[in-house]
Parts: structure tokens; C-alpha cells; sequence
């Protein structure tokens, strides 16, 4: 048999990631975008050769990456017309033979790789499962024994065909015999590509591979964070070049500082966490399990826990807790993102008009790039703000904020001569009494 072909597919829109603008394939947790993490991984199982189905913005990130030994294709898909064009794209490209097709930002454990390769020997098409306990707005799959039968999507409470999810990990042993069976499917819902498969398997047998292991994928934009433990867990300590730190900073457990960063005096630090190239941990900071990126300014008495922060941002006395700050964003002095609800319930957030429970009772803001926030601002838990929006000081923000806004409070308040006169002597008595 060939050499397998792993199909990254990397272009998704993401319509429910707003108010994050840019692919999730190229978010970074330790270091390096989502997809390049995942063709390390299959690199190191023994793929060589790689064709990614990306965005047109993204294609240059992707051709930059560095990974000898391997043969790296990029194939544009303009539109975001659904998984099975993505796979019809690539196919036009690439030779009769075996395939990996598996998505760019799902989490899962390094090992499956190296499972996933070894399964490809037998030469039987099969597809990776997990079991679940509740039902997720996701693929379920319908199976015989090990036999795959079906690939229901997103079939409801109460009507899933299995306790089985069908994770985007699918191999075939001929990609030219699948895109074939694809290019013969019309449909009026976003299941071409699994709708292609149910019909593949009328004349091939697809097997099920079972995985118990951890799973995040990245729908939404909490889901960041659901993501970052995996990340940051996998971390071990790192102190790059030309690193100052200062007396009586404290550092615990699993750490990793990047080239170029200062941390202050008085500042704590509890991993898992990552700091990147060029940033600036100010005085009596606390930052707690989360990873920062690069450029980026903590100034004095902020406190960043269990966050995911972009490139180049800016605080100051700030609490930003189960947040995600996508980049270049600013906090004035004072102001806090609010996680935890008064009653400690689950958090919501509105999606496509809908109320989404995120199954977390912790949950901060989601804040777009470029954007600027006022002194003694407070976001209330689960908002999101869209990227370029403005927020003036004192505002008390519980709803989401389109992108490019520009939200005010107007102050309330009246002047009048003063007839009272002060007197320091109840302060001169008190100063004595010290």
C-alpha cells in the first residue's frame, strides 16, 4: 500500500467563534497555530506527506511553517461550502490512494496518531468513535458490532443511533473512490460529506475505532478554554533567552517563558502557564493557568487567571478571569472581567440570537481584537465583545457588543457653590495616635 496522505482540513468559517474573526486552525496554545500542532503529531506517527484545505488568508501562514521531512500542499477553498467541497478540492490534487481526512483544531490525545497509523495497515476504511454519556450537537454513529452502518448528524436528544460521536478522523483506502461518491450527492443540509460516506458504505465496509481518550473540539468560543488545560497540562518548564527576573518573583509549577520576557517585582506565577517572546509581567501580578502571548504588557496588580490572551495586549490593575482576549486589545485601570455569576450557576451566551448554556459556571468575557476599554469598566459574565468596539469608562457591559461600537455611560451629576469648609484636625489627631 502507498504512503498515507493526511487531509488537514483547516478553512472552516466558524460563524459561531464571533466575536474571534481569524481561523481557529491558527489559534496557539503552546507556542505554535492549532494546525501545525497537529501535523507535528502525525509527523511523528509517520506521515510524510500533507495536503491542508485552508482559507485564502491563511495560506502564506501555513507555507511558512517549517517541517523537514515532510511534503506540505495548500489547497484554497474559497467559499465556505461545507466539508464535502473541501475533500473534492483536495482530491483534484492529489493521487489515487490512501487518505487520512481529520480536522486542524480538534484535541486529542498524541497517541491516537501513532493508533490511527497503525490501523491503516489492515487497508479497511474506518472511522474513530467515542463513547458519550450525554447527547452533544454533533455526529452520531450507527454501527453493527465494529461495522459502521450509518453517520447521523446532529440527530437530537433522545433520537441518537448510539452513544457513539463520530470524531473527524476517518481514513480511506483510495481518497479518488471517495470523492467520487461524493461528487454524485446533492443536499439541502451542510451533510454532504456524511451523506457521501452512507453511501459509500453501500458497496465498502467502513470499520469503527474506538478511542476513550480526551476530546475538545473548537465550535465555540468557550471552548478555548475548555482546550487550554489540555495544552498547558502537556507543558514542561522552558526559560528562554535574555529573561529578567526580578527578586522576590515566585514561580510554581509547570512554566514556560519565552525569549526576551521581564517579569517585575512581587509577581506570582502558577502553572501550567505560557508566556510569550517579548512581554512584560509588571509588579504584584498574579497570573494562574493560562498562556499569554506575545508583546504583550501585565501592568501593575492585574490578575490574569485561567485565560487565553493574544498578541500585543495591554492591562493595568485589571481582573481578567476565564476570559479570551483575542489581541492587540487594551484595559484601562480598574477594570475587570466578571466569571462567576451571583447565584453560581451556569453561564449563557447568545449565539445566533439563541440563549447557548456553555456547561461552565465559570466564564469571563470573549473580547475581539482591537479592542479599547475605558478605566473601572465591568463585563458581566459570558459577554462578548465584537473586535474594534470601544468602551468608555464606567460602563457596566451584560450584553453582547457588535464589532466597532463605540459604548458610553453618561454620568449623572450636579454642581453647586460649596459652603462647607474641611479641618484637619480630626486628621492631625488620628496622625498623632500612628
Amino acid at each position: 500500500m502507498k504512503d498515507v496522505t493526511a487531509l488537514i482540513l483547516a478553512a472552516g468559517v466558524g460563524k459561531r467563534f464571533w466575536p474571534l474573526t481569524y481561523s481557529k486552525s491558527l489559534f496557539a496554545f503552546a507556542g505554535e497555530p492549532l494546525v501545525l500542532t497537529t501535523m507535528h503529531r502525525l509527523l511523528s506517527a509517520g506521515v510524510k506527506k500533507f495536503v491542508v484545505v485552508a482559507a485564502p488568508q491563511d495560506r502564506g501562514a501555513i507555507e511558512s511553517f517549517s517541517l523537514p521531512g515532510a511534503v506540505v500542499s495548500v489547497v484554497e477553498q474559497h467559499e465556505a461550502s461545507g466539508m464535502g467541497d473541501a475533500i473534492l478540492l483536495a482530491a483534484e490534487q492529489m493521487e489515487a490512494g490512501p487518505v487520512v481526512i481529520l480536522n486542524a483544531h480538534d484535541y486529542v490525545d498524541e497517541g491516537l496518531y501513532e493508533s490511527i497509523l497503525a490501523h491503516t495497515k489492515d487497508g479497511v476504511a474506518f472511522v474513530v468513535g467515542k463513547k458519550v454519556d450525554s447527547y452533544i450537537d454533533v455526529g452520531y454513529l450507527r454501527v453493527d458490532g465494529e461495522r459502521l452502518l450509518e453517520i447521523v448528524e446532529k440527530p437530537g436528544a433522545g433520537r441518537e443511533p448510539s452513544d457513539l460521536v463520530n470524531l473527524m478522523f476517518h481514513f480511506f483506502p483510495d481518497i479518488g473512490e471517495l470523492a467520487s461518491v461524493i461528487r454524485g450527492v446533492t443536499t439541502q443540509r451542510d451533510d454532504r460529506y456524511e451523506v457521501g460516506v452512507s453511501r459509500y458504505l453501500e458497496s465498502n465496509r467502513v470499520n469503527v475505532f474506538s478511542y476513550s481518550g480526551p476530546w475538545q473540539p473548537l465550535k465555540y468560543p468557550w471552548h478555548i478554554l475548555d482546550m487550554l488545560p489540555h495544552f498547558l497540562g502537556e507543558l514542561r518548564s522552558k526559560k528562554g533567552r535574555n529573561v529578567v527576573i526580578a527578586k522576590n518573583v515566585v514561580i510554581e509549577g509547570e512554566v514556560v517563558i519565552e525569549d526576551d520576557v521581564r517579569i517585575f517585582e512581587n509577581t506570582k506565577i502558577i502553572g501550567p502557564c505560557y508566556i510569550g517572546k517579548g512581554t512584560i509581567i509588571g509588579n504584584n501580578n498574579i497570573i494562574r493557568e493560562s498562556y499569554i502571548g506575545e508583546g504583550c504588557v501585565t501592568g501593575f496588580n492585574t490578575d490574569i487567571t485561567r485565560s487565553w490572551v493574544g498578541d500585543k495586549s495591554w492591562f493595568h490593575s485589571n481582573y481578567i478571569g476565564d476570559s479570551v482576549i483575542a489581541g492587540d486589545v487594551s484595559l484601562g485601570g480598574g477594570t475587570k472581567l466578571a466569571n462567576l455569576r451571583l447565584d453560581d450557576g451556569e453561564v449563557y451566551s447568545v449565539i445566533g440570537g439563541k440563549k447557548v448554556n456553555t456547561g461552565r459556571t465559570k466564564f469571563g468575557a470573549v473580547v475581539g481584537a482591537g479592542v479599547r476599554m475605558g478605566v473601572n469598566a465591568s463585563i458581566m459574565p459570558g459577554v462578548k465583545i465584537g473586535t474594534g468596539s470601544f468602551i468608555g469608562a464606567g460602563v457596566i457591559l451584560d450584553k453582547d457588543l457588535p464589532e466597532d461600537s463605540f459604548c458610553y455611560a453618561r454620568p449623572g451629576y450636579e454642581v453647586k457653590p460649596n459652603t462647607k469648609k474641611s479641618s484637619s484636625a480630626a486628621r492631625d489627631a488620628f496622625k498623632t495616635k500612628l
